[in-house]
């Protein structure tokens, strides 16, 4: 094969190769949806980069730029093409200031071309033919009356609210629980012992006398700890009454079924649970449990209630 039939095969090749290979053309572009507007009207600035790589560096289009201001920018959106990307991004712009206003060509660094310059044409608002245009005229003095009804209704309404207040504070300190007074030798624990001695085991099922059976359960201990150790039980929520009986020195695991017993205590007051029999025999056990050992304990007012052995 001679050298003019090796020249005409490698033309034909490259002829070939340049044929099937794919076009590779970066094309930048900006436009505008409307090039005039009148004053503080918005209008759409679309850029976008076709045929690209992701991680390239966008145009650098600044927040306000020749008495043209950026209202808001929308995320780049990126399409997959062909192997490439395509990324767009939509610009809300505006402008207070009349007159014909160019924001130059942009371009983006790693790409050997910019967009064409744009020129947005900002009109003033014409109110010439507007019917409800007024001329601005001297502020008048308004003659203020007297509403007597509107005064006698907030007047009434203000009666009424604090005479409710006033019976609804008398309906709190009746709910209170008061502190029983105490006979002779009679410590803290004898009373609250006698007192769940008076309790009635519920019946199966009974509902109202289950709630009742476990708000006593809660007010004799309420009662106790207040006497013993003096603690603002009967004042406190249960998360209250439970971090302030924390530090208590107890052995073993009676501090935790006590705090299991003040939860199922709630559950049967205030969400209407009925536990079995055999739930309100142990409660009665844990509460007999926790009293007897608070009993072994003293009150220490100058660490805030936390009392230590005896």
């Amino acid at each position: 094969m001679n050298k003019r039939n090796v020249h005409i095969i490698s033309a034909i090749l490259l002829i070939v190769l340049l044929v099937q290979a794919k076009p590779y053309c970066q094309k930048v572009s900006a436009g505008v949806n409307r090039n005039q507007i009148f004053i503080g009207e918005q209008f759409f600035l679309k850029l976008s980069v076709e045929q690209t790589y992701l991680g390239i560096e966008w145009f650098q289009f600044p927040d306000t730029l020749n008495h043209l201001e950026v209202v808001s920018r929308s995320k780049i959106d990126t399409v997959a093409s062909g192997g490439y990307s395509n990324l767009y991004q939509t610009i809300v712009l505006t402008s207070f200031d009349s007159g014909r206003w160019q924001f130059p060509a942009l371009a983006i660094a790693s790409i050997n071309q910019i967009t064409m310059p744009i020129t947005i044409d900002v009109m003033p608002v014409d109110v010439s033919k507007k019917t409800d245009y007024n001329e601005i005229k001297d502020i008048e003095e308004v003659l203020l009356k007297t509403n007597r009804v509107l005064i006698f209704t907030l007047f009434a309404i203000t009666l009424f609210s604090l005479f409710m207040v006033i019976i609804l504070i008398k309906k709190k300190k009746t709910g209170l629980v008061s502190t029983p007074i105490l006979k002779g030798d009679e410590t803290p624990l004898l009373w609250a012992m006698d007192e769940l001695r008076k309790l009635s085991k519920p019946t199966e099922g009974g509902a109202i006398e289950t709630k009742k059976y476990y708000s006593s359960l809660n007010t004799i201990s309420r009662t106790f700890f207040h006497m013993q150790l003096h603690q603002n039980s009967l004042q406190q929520t249960t998360d209250e009454w439970m971090y302030s009986l924390q530090p208590l020195n107890m052995e073993g695991n009676t501090k935790i079924l006590f705090f299991q017993f003040l939860r199922l205590a709630d559950s049967v007051r205030f969400a209407k649970f009925l536990p079995p029999a055999s739930e309100n025999e142990a409660a009665m056990e844990t509460v007999k449990d926790m009293l007897q050992k608070g009993s072994l304990l003293r009150p220490n007012i100058f660490l805030k209630y936390q009392p230590k052995p005896a």
